[in-house]
């Protein structure tokens, strides 16, 4: 990926929002005429983090990398990325991928249609960036961006797939692109890591254009907080019983509730459509199989479509 390729997307300097220009660096590294902070492209991934951030995020990555080898993700074949999200019965995450799948046909069946061809798509929490490689395959422009840069389950993987499009190691908060630079910002998976939904959502609102949309995949949805923070409480519980980490160095929400989506709507002036794919008789059941077993109510996955509500139209001066 070359410089003048990146450049489509009208990068800006995480530091200090800096436009970089056509002449702010070599192919493989930019310098902010701002700032004069410097980010390099290693391995085919930008390193579009705030110097200083690198610290804030170690422990997390660290134990964030820890808990997803030991859970098996990954492979050595290129194929096992080249075809996500559906993969072999024998992976050890295929339930999960399962579900990805059942997601992701849903959006190309029923959303990508009513927001546009050829799209500007900011891919943020892209993992692997399976989703940026199908979103390429439909025609799409696609920027992955994750803090994880891990060869197995983060940008590192990227590698594997033919595609030129860039990929760069970035936070949610401070996106490396200009105001209005996208048409469509997608959460895959990876809203709930967020640890302020309100200010990370500005910043998507920020790098959209007018008329663009913010998209929200596969974050458990639940109906009561009460329930959200049992989950996650449970979760921690599991992680160090397992891998004898908490993986708690950054609060993160790690769920969402319906209130919360609707203040955010309300807050940012985001309106909301929400639907929701289909994912079997078994998951279907499991509200009414949790309250006979009195546990925890489950979370629901809820694909989330927000898009700019209409100012209301100012009314004229009364004659005088």
């Amino acid at each position: 990926m070359t410089l003048t390729a990146i450049s489509i997307w009208s990068l800006a300097c995480p530091a200090c929002r800096t436009p970089f220009g056509v002449d702010a660096g070599a192919d493989d590294a930019l310098v902010c005429a701002s700032c004069r902070s410097q980010y390099a492209r290693r391995n085919g991934v930008w390193h579009l983090l705030a110097p200083e951030r690198e610290a804030h995020f170690a422990d997390f990555l660290r134990d964030y990398t820890t808990i997803r080898h030991a859970e098996g993700r990954g492979s050595n074949d290129p194929d096992h990325y080249r075809q996500l999200p559906s993969t072999s019965a024998d992976d050890p995450l295929a339930w999960q991928w399962s579900m990805r799948a059942r997601t992701w046909n849903h959006v190309v069946r029923t959303v990508l249609p009513t927001l546009g061809r050829e799209l500007r798509v900011v891919d943020v929490g892209a993992g692997v960036g399976w989703l940026s490689h199908r979103l390429a395959l439909l025609g799409h422009q696609p920027f992955a961006i994750d803090l994880s840069i891990d060869e197995r389950d983060g940008l590192g993987a990227a590698r594997h797939y033919a595609g030129a499009w860039p990929c760069a190691q970035a936070e949610f908060d401070r996106l490396p692109l200009t105001d209005g630079a996208a048409d469509l910002v997608v959460f895959n998976a990876s809203l709930h890591y967020s640890v302020d939904y309100a200010t990370t959502l500005t910043e998507a609102m920020r790098v959209l254009r007018p008329d663009g949309a913010v998209v929200v995949l596969d974050s458990p949805v639940y109906r009561h907080d009460s329930s959200g923070r049992q989950m996650v409480a449970e979760r921690h519980a599991d992680f160090e019983r397992r891998f004898g980490l908490r993986s708690e160095s950054i609060a993160s929400v790690e769920y969402l509730t319906e209130a919360m989506i609707d203040e955010l709507g309300d807050g940012l002036g985001l309106r909301w459509q929400r639907t929701q794919a289909w994912y079997g008789w078994r998951r279907a059941a499991r509200p009414l199989v949790a309250r006979l077993k009195r546990r925890r109510a489950p979370s629901r996955f809820v694909v989330l479509v927000g898009r700019r509500a209409p100012r209301a139209a100012t009314a004229p001066a009364p004659a005088r």
